[in-house]
């Protein structure tokens, strides 16, 4: 594969599966908004997801080695749930908007990780980016704080905390992701995994699963999710093999986006006061750390 097709590859299964994300997590919201039980919402959309394409990789024949791959995916499985959980719970008490807006932060928090775990080289260009993303961060939750009830604080505390676990799972599938392993297999049995690891949460959390099937508005929800999840998984795991982590999290910045102006529009959502402020130092650390370091002339 050359270099321009490449890119091109990695450019492509970026914007699909950053659009993928915004567009769960304001389904997420329409869920809650129509009294699905949350964490069994989600369990079943990671499974049903899994299970398709589990059932594709079996057609395309991938499915080869794959019980060695399954410690793999339990960790990775775990890893991808948790954040996920966290948003599906908090998305009623803080918005969908404010959901979507942490996704931009991953990047700098995945650089950060990958540096101390000495997978990426010292670089102070990188180093100023993560200070700026987090001061971002930081001041976008400061000021979302100040707009919501003291009830809802905890929830902000929880939904804040999410691109932490999203940045150990970027860092845990690209260190271990087993050698020969298909991009595809490996994105099934993760969201089988994340599936499972939904069910013990969702037994103590809720009641039970019955209204996902009992009304017919969350059932074409949860079949709207699956195949947005097929997509959106596929394209993700891609991205991961040919990018590694930290191009992985370049995925966050287009969910933040996408999923703030979708939150707006459906919902009215508005966005924090101090949005804009956030969003320059969220998109200079960005940029800092997408640019290339100078390459030295060649000879003459």
């Amino acid at each position: 594969m050359n270099d321009n097709h490449g890119s091109l590859m990695m450019l492509g299964c970026l914007v699909t599966a950053g659009a993928a994300l915004a567009v769960t997590i304001l389904i997420s919201r329409i869920a809650s908004d129509s009294g699905a039980p949350m964490i069994w919402f989600l369990g079943t959309v990671l499974a049903g997801g899994g299970a398709v394409q589990l059932l594709l990789a079996a057609v395309l024949g991938q499915l080869r080695g794959a019980a060695r791959m399954l410690p793999y995916a339990a960790g990775a499985g775990v890893l991808l749930a948790g954040p996920m959980a966290l948003g599906y719970l908090a998305v009623a008490h803080v918005g969908a908007g404010y959901i979507a807006l942490t996704f931009a932060f991953p990047i700098l928090l995945t650089w950060g990780l990958a540096r101390l775990l000495g997978l990426e080289r010292a670089d102070p260009r990188r180093t100023l980016a993560v200070v700026l993303g987090l001061a971002g961060g930081l001041i976008l939750a400061l000021a979302k704080l100040t707009e919501l009830p003291a009830q809802a604080t905890a929830w902000l505390i929880a939904a804040t905390a999410m691109p932490v676990v999203i940045a150990l799972g970027n860092i845990y599938r690209s260190r271990y992701w087993p050698a020969g392993a298909r991009p595809l297999t490996l994105s099934a049995l993760t969201l089988l995994m994340a599936g499972l690891a939904c069910v013990p949460l969702a037994l103590v959390l809720e009641a039970g699963a019955g209204p996902l099937w009992h009304q017919p508005g969350l059932r074409s929800l949860v079949g709207l999710d699956i195949a947005i999840f097929v997509i959106q998984y596929l394209a993700f795991f891609q991205l991961q093999r040919l990018g590694g982590p930290v191009t992985l999290s370049l995925l966050g910045p287009v969910a933040a986006v996408t999923g703030a102006a979708g939150a707006l529009w459906l919902f009215a959502e508005p966005l924090p006061q101090a949005f804009l402020l956030a969003g320059l130092l969220v998109g200079a650390g960005v940029l800092l750390m997408l640019m290339r370091r100078p390459q030295p002339a060649g000879p003459a």
